[in-house]
């Protein structure tokens, strides 16, 4: 069964696809809501306040040519925990795989194939040139917009640019920008509501290593709205992969297990060889 190494895979690539920061000028729109702090406050404004938020997700897995479709669930704790748990796309019953992020590591767990990848951020070569962490991960899981390697937002730190040429001032999509000397940072807003409805990464060096997560139907979740539908996807060369994730039942629950033990006859693997393995 290929799903588990696929999301192996996906995540391998996911934690090399973002990365470090640097404080920018900002070349603005003028004065006015997109021009500075008013704009990142509506954006901020309107995430959900909500500290947890379970579902059912039904998860389409893109690897190159190949594709596979599963139900699980999805569990966050913010500035604790993302959980991802998939079952058998075959029975729809049995847990196959489970995706867990915390501040400390990011745990993945094959039970088809009784392996796991349990993952320190600050031990890990590539994590650590990448600037990756929990707060950058939980920023796109949680439909937020984020400074990277920081745990909140400058507004001075980014560029504003209203994409819509023939929009009046002040509405239609607003592209917030950060960069740094390796990536490209592109948040893609809705105004003047600030509703984030993309993430997109790109490399400065290599135009083939592209990362975006994508945000549609948006529904009420408690005193917020919150995307039903995210696509995570990206580019790096030749490989193409794809995360599509489809909400249903969100719920503020907090009545769950944040840490997932490893069955003592697991066996660790190395998420390199397995993502080599997948693209041979």
């Amino acid at each position: 069964m290929k799903v588990c190494k696929i999301i192996l895979g996906i995540c391998v690539v996911l934690m090399t696809a973002c990365g470090s920061h640097k404080t920018l000028t900002d070349n603005g729109l003028g004065k006015g809501p997109f021009a500075s702090e008013l704009y990142v406050q509506a954006i901020v404004g309107r995430q959900t306040p909500e500290q947890n938020l379970t579902a059912k997700v039904k998860v389409t897995i893109k690897m190159g040519e190949k594709s596979i479709s599963t139900n699980g669930t999805l569990r966050m704790k913010k500035n604790d925990v993302i959980q991802l748990s998939l079952v058998d796309p075959l029975l729809g019953i049995a847990e196959i795989g489970r995706m867990e992020f915390t501040r400390l590591h990011v745990l993945i767990i094959d039970r088809f194939n009784k392996q796991y990848i349990d993952v320190p951020y600050d031990e890990v070569s590539f994590l650590k040139r990448a600037n990756i962490d929990f707060f950058t991960l939980q920023a796109l899981f949680w439909n937020q917009i984020f400074e990277p390697g920081q745990t909140s937002v400058d507004a001075s730190h980014f560029s504003f640019t209203n994409a819509d040429a023939g929009a009046p001032k002040n509405k239609g999509t607003v592209l917030v920008t950060y960069e740094d000397k390796l990536l490209n940072y592109i948040f893609q807003t809705e105004a003047p509501s600030g509703t984030l409805q993309r993430t997109a990464i790109s490399s400065n060096r290599d135009e083939s290593a592209q990362f975006a997560f994508d945000y549609a139907k948006f529904g009420k979740f408690e005193h917020a709205s919150f995307p039903r539908e995210m696509t995570m996807s990206f580019v790096m060369g030749q490989r193409q992969a794809s995360l599509h994730f489809s909400l249903s039942s969100l719920h503020n629950n907090s009545d769950w297990n944040a840490r997932t033990p490893v069955p003592s006859k697991y066996k660790k693997a190395d998420p390199e060889k397995i993502f080599n393995s997948l693209v041979r």
